[in-house]
This record gives C-alpha cells, sequence and structure tokens, in this order.
C-alpha cells in the first residue's frame, strides 16, 4: 500500500474547524439567550401592544433581543454554509454562498431597525 504524496492531497480544510467552533460558540451562546427569551414571553404575555412597546423601550431588553438577533442570524449563516458547501459545488455553490450570507445579515438589519423603531419611537401607533 502506498502512501498519497502530500501535494496531491490539495489544500488544507482548516477553516472548517473555524466554522465548527463558531457554530458551537453560538449554540453556547444561544442557550442562555433563549431562556432569557423565553422569560421575557411569559413576563409580556397578556401585556397586550402597549406592554409589549413597554418592555422592549427598557434598554435591557432591547439590547439583549439584538444581541439575540445578531447570534441567531450567524449561526443559521453557518450552518446553512456547512449544507451548501458540502452538496453544492462549483459557482452555483459559491453564489449561493454569498447570498446566504447577504440575506442573513439583511434580515438582521431589518429586525434590528424594527427594534430601533420601537426603542426610539420613530414607528407609527408607538
Amino acid at each position: 500500500m502506498s502512501e498519497t504524496p502530500l501535494k496531491q492531497v490539495g489544500p488544507s480544510a482548516k477553516h472548517g474547524a473555524g466554522t465548527w467552533k463558531a457554530e458551537r460558540w453560538t449554540s453556547l451562546l444561544l442557550v442562555p439567550l433563549a431562556l432569557w427569551g423565553l422569560w421575557s414571553v411569559g413576563d409580556i404575555a397578556g401585556a397586550g401592544y402597549e406592554g409589549a412597546v413597554a418592555w422592549l423601550r427598557q434598554p435591557v431588553n432591547a439590547a439583549l433581543l439584538l444581541v439575540t438577533l445578531a447570534i441567531s442570524a450567524w449561526h443559521a449563516v453557518l450552518g446553512l454554509h456547512v449544507v451548501i458547501e458540502d452538496y453544492l459545488h462549483g459557482g452555483f455553490g459559491v453564489f449561493l454562498l454569498r447570498l446566504t450570507t447577504l440575506m442573513g445579515w439583511l434580515l438582521f438589519a431589518v429586525a434590528a431597525g424594527a427594534v430601533a423603531v420601537v426603542f426610539f419611537g420613530l414607528g407609527f401607533g408607538v
């Protein structure tokens, strides 16, 4: 049994380890944030629209919601990248990787804008 020369193996796939670690870190960060989110839903349940707006106008709640949204978007993008990298190759795969990243952060930007509108009282009926 002969060994393949190292130069024929191809480029290193070390970037996968970084993605793996990032996925694990985002997962770990999302656990307490999800528990906070569930607790918060219990606080604002039944409070109506005004109660939800009052809750979101508290700086700690707005900041934690923004952190949760950012980490969730990052985690989703990382997971989709792994699936795309595993099953799609070539130009279309690269296009989908870029599109996924753009859409993930665009979704976060829209959600963060909505939080900012309510927090600063810029919206209609708030």
